[in-house]
């Protein structure tokens, strides 16, 4: 695939399909592809937690859905409490409470892990390499964070030490929606040239 239509068609797919599995081949070889992505000093300090056994994605599927309920119940972007919101913005919201109801059915998750002290500039390279890897095979992901609301129940399903962060969770599966290029702000409006609202060449 043209690097330049995954990035553009690389998009959240949170409904991936609990029944189709897939490979521990294709696991690895996103992996692989996180793990080309720069790092400070080239320490390569991420460490990728794939989570396959069906009980422990259970698990981090209820810890991953009270989050939610913490986070949906807060008035924001994604909420019902926020102001009347476009249609765009409704499906992203149904699509994110989608997730937070089934993560735990996707067929595998994976944490990227650092100790702590080591920024985020180091791990989230390598994530958008392993959700760009997972396009080019045909493979949904989407980049969450809030299960760090519960952390320390992350970390006991997965004897993750204390001292590791636990940046994300991705959910990996084969999408059930479409794929297709986001909507995006046109480049010359949030694009500015050698100063500040100085709009590039035309």
């Amino acid at each position: 695939m043209d690097i330049f239509e995954a990035i553009k068609t690389t998009r959240a797919m949170r409904r991936l399909d609990p029944d189709k599995p897939v490979s521990d081949a294709d696991v690895l070889t996103i992996v692989e592809a996180a793990t080309k992505a720069p790092s400070g000093g080239n320490r390569q300090a991420v460490r990728w937690l794939v989570v396959r056994d069906a009980d422990k994605r259970r698990q981090l599927g209820d810890i991953y859905a009270a989050c939610w309920d913490i986070y949906s119940s807060q008035p924001g972007p994604l909420t019902s409490s926020a102001p009347p919101e476009s249609d765009a913005q409704a499906r992203v919201r149904s699509s994110a409470a989608y997730l937070g109801a089934h993560m735990g059915e996707a067929p595998v998750i994976i944490l990227p892990c650092s100790r702590k002290g080591i920024g985020e500039s180091s791990v989230f390279p390598g994530v958008q390499n392993l959700c760009l890897a997972a396009r080019a095979l045909g493979l949904g992901t989407t980049l969450t964070t809030i299960h760090r609301l519960r952390e320390p129940e992350v970390r006991a399903v997965l004897d993750v030490p204390e001292d590791v962060e636990t940046w994300a969770m991705i959910p990996v599966g084969h999408p059930l929606g479409r794929w297709g290029e986001a909507r995006r702000r046109p480049v010359a409006e949030v694009t500015y040239w050698d100063a500040w609202k100085q709009p590039p060449p035309p």
